[in-house]
């Protein structure tokens, strides 16, 4: 048995010890302390758990290492590169955690409280890259490296990058300016100029994703997003116009017509969902067709998606109603006269 025996059992105990101990606790007590996290008001101790539970393991781990390293004599000649390895290992995870805590709290009190931005990926992007780049000078400094030499040279490269990432740096300041703009922010229901259309999802640092009804995706580089002409049915309220198109016969008393329509509306905005319940529908004609007086029935959705049911309640009750009270509603008939052939 080699003399220094102890030594080696040490980091053979130390190293998947610290695991494990981090594995324990994560499996036993962060269920717990979740639990009553979910029970409080305030946001910020979830967030605090959640990321805790993300660095439990890390660290035990880490604290394994240190008191291998630190008790042992069997590195004795690399103990100093050991050691700054640890240090460089804890600053790459304080850095990781504290991109992912400080993206976390902005997005709790200023994005989704406070309103003054949008909640989108494309600041919580540029946060944890301004993080994570302090934290590389952190460690060139525990390595040794001059900074400042690094940081001339980046400037000096800076434009050559600039170059090089032409429409990387113009899709992201496009979509900066889109969201302060504030005419644009997920959750909105759009139709660009080209007619696709959805819901936004995402403004990240390249492009906008829009989810359609059909529930694929459709993605546009902030660029083209901001050069488009775009149609927010969200803005400046969510409400939205509903307009369905009606045609009755020329013998229909318009009066009656007018009357028994507005009814059957005020009765759907009064019991269909999503629609908006103190609207008053009303009606225009506008035309004298081949067959038919045409009119539009005006009524009003909470939102864009709710007209498609608000259209079918309707278009059905109005049927019904119609056939009740004796309206025609008259169809194009065509004759075709065949000429035949001696």
């Amino acid at each position: 048995m080699p003399e220094n025996w102890i030594d080696i059992l040490l980091w053979i105990i130390a190293l998947p010890g610290g695991w494990l101990i981090g594995k324990l606790i994560k499996s036993t007590i962060f269920p717990l302390l979740h639990r009553k996290a979910r029970k409080t008001k305030n946001s910020i101790d979830d967030a605090v758990i959640d990321l805790s539970a993300r660095l439990v393991i890390p660290f035990f781990w880490v604290v394994g290492v240190w008191v291998a390293y630190h008790f042992s004599n069997l590195f004795t000649t690399y103990k100093p590169d050991i050691r700054i390895a640890i240090l460089v290992f804890n600053i790459l995870i304080f850095t990781w955690a504290s991109s992912h805590f400080i993206a976390e709290i902005i997005q709790l009190y200023i994005f989704r409280k406070g309103k003054v931005f949008p909640n989108t990926s494309i600041f919580t992007n540029i946060i944890k890259i301004l993080v994570y780049s302090l934290g590389i000078l952190f460690v060139m400094h525990v390595l040794g490296i001059p900074i400042a030499p690094a940081l001339t040279a980046l400037g000096v490269s800076g434009l050559a990058v600039a170059l090089a990432l032409q429409d990387t740096l113009s899709n992201l300041f496009a979509g900066l300016q889109m969201l302060a703009a504030k005419k644009l922010k997920p959750g909105d229901y759009i139709q660009l100029d080209n007619g696709d259309e959805g819901f936004v999802e995402d403004i990240a640092w390249r492009n906008t994703t829009i989810r359609a009804l059909g529930n694929h995706i459709i993605i546009v580089p902030n660029s083209t997003m901001a050069g488009s002409i775009v149609k927010n049915f969200i803005l400046p309220d969510s409400q939205n116009s509903v307009l369905i198109p009606v045609g009755v016969s020329y013998a229909s008393d318009l009066k009656m017509v007018e009357r028994i329509t507005i009814e059957v509306g005020t009765e759907i905005q009064r019991t269909v969902s999503g629609a908006v319940e103190d609207h008053i529908p009303f009606v225009r004609y506008n035309e004298f067709a081949d067959s038919s007086i045409n009119f539009n029935v005006i009524l009003r959705s909470s939102d864009f998606t709710s007209q498609y049911l608000i259209r079918h309640e309707f278009v059905k009750a109005l049927h019904e109603r119609y056939n009740k009270e004796g309206i025609d509603i008259p169809f194009p008939i065509r004759t075709v006269y065949m000429k035949k052939e001696e």
